[in-house]
């Protein structure tokens, strides 16, 4: 069976070699004449092997239909989209049968005046205050996701809802709820139409269990005082999980937000254990990289800093530390900063024996933003991509990830 597994992963990659020139990929990946393929893998420090137990865990899930495993994404504007890890999302749940898991981490974004994922949707009444990780002058405490919104009103609803044009049927009979631990929250309740549930909770972190007897694809929440000193509630999301096996992509993301806003959320870390992470991705450095005194050691010190504070509640996952693209200080020149970031990239990927995908290089480095402009693969302001251009670079991540784990079945 493991030979079998192995060819049918090598046939795949047979199969890209063979037809990317003919711009036919089973993956849809289309072939870009100024795009570097070569660069399309992820680069690990000579000691890979703490790869190995993700791979083994997917082994599991390929060959037994057993086991789960959960990934978490962590960015800026194009996280907070969800455009480049719902593609992730999708390619990793649906390359072999039995691999859908769960739709994992989501935040009312909508709350905020911002966007929301289009997989999902969010409704509420009440009056709601809301608070980011990107505004300078806070008193607020963030975590996992890197805002939070509070209502004083104990007549607020809210209510998350899966699109029914999902590629993948998102149901879930779990919802994890992450709140402030503090001892005035209201109590947050199941509406009666979403059946019989048992709850867990470990009020000192703010963190609670719903599990219902049935699946369900909508959740409707109310508010209820049991005591005269709950006076308000604050939310830092949800987490929507199934009883099945599979791949969990969950994507956490702030628009504008660089390493050290995600440094500024004081609960970060610990909600993050409850998401019981296998492997993180982290996407991070437009913002960190935007300014004329850009400085390579702040950066990487900021970085040591993040990945340490992880490490400490959640030891086991594996990283990769993904380059963004190349793109215009100020909308102005190419920024030079990219390849610094990189440099620095490379540096934790040897100190801490994990790997990096670089969508700079893929792209053509320094300067090739306007060429990707060009071609619709890039915004006029020559710093985001389009939504064409994050879905192409996550195929070519996703490709990546494949080539690696048919590397490992090779060696295995």
């Amino acid at each position: 069976m493991k030979n079998s597994l192995k060819y049918r992963i090598a046939f795949l990659f047979l199969l890209f070699t063979f037809t990317v020139s003919a711009q036919d990929y089973p993956y849809d990946i289309t072939f870009y004449p100024f795009v570097d393929y070569s660069k399309g893998k992820l680069t690990f420090s000579k000691d890979s092997s703490d790869f190995n137990k993700l791979y083994a865990k997917l082994d599991s899930l390929i060959m037994l239909g057993k086991g789960k495993i959960n990934v978490v994404q962590i960015g800026a504007s194009h996280t907070q989209a969800d455009i480049f890890s719902h593609e992730m999302r999708v390619r990793l749940q649906t390359f072999h049968p039995g691999l859908v898991g769960s739709r994992g981490f989501v935040f009312p974004y909508r709350m905020t005046k911002s966007n929301n994922p289009s997989n999902y949707s969010i409704t509420y009444t009440g009056f709601w205050t809301t608070c980011r990780n990107v505004e300078w002058k806070r008193s607020c405490e963030l975590g996992l996701s890197g805002a939070s919104a509070t209502t004083m009103d104990i007549n607020a609803r809210l209510q998350i809802k899966m699109s029914p044009k999902n590629t993948v049927a998102y149901d879930f009979n779990e919802i994890k709820v992450f709140k402030s631990p503090s001892a005035v929250q209201f109590d947050i309740v199941p509406d009666e139409d979403m059946g019989k549930y048992t709850v867990e909770s470990v009020d000192s972190l703010g963190y609670m269990v719903f599990h219902f007897e049935k699946y369900l694809t909508e959740a409707n929440f109310h508010f209820e005082r049991t005591d005269e000193i709950q006076q308000s509630f604050t939310l830092y999301g949800f987490y929507l999980g199934n009883d099945n096996p599979g791949i969990t992509y969950s994507a956490l993301g702030i628009n504008g937000a660089s390493l050290t806003s995600w440094l500024g959320c004081a609960h970060l870390e610990s909600q993050l254990q409850f998401l019981n992470p296998d492997w993180f991705v982290i996407f991070l450095g437009v913002n960190d990289g935007n300014s004329y005194s850009f400085n390579e050691d702040y950066f990487y010190n900021n970085y040591v800093a993040f990945i340490d504070r992880i490490k400490k509640y959640c030891p086991n996952a594996v990283w990769t530390f993904v380059v963004p693209n190349d793109y215009y200080l100020y909308r102005r020149r190419p920024n030079p900063a990219v390849e610094k970031e990189q440099h620095a990239v490379l540096q934790l990927v040897n100190k801490y024996n994990q790997s990096m995908f670089s969508i700079y290089d893929i792209m053509g480095g320094f300067g090739s933003s306007a060429i990707w402009v060009n071609k619709g693969l890039m915004a006029f302001d020559k710093v985001h991509m389009t939504s064409a251009g994050y879905t192409f670079c996550a195929d070519m991540f996703f490709n990546a990830f494949l080539q690696s784990y048919s590397n490992y079945l090779d060696k295995k």
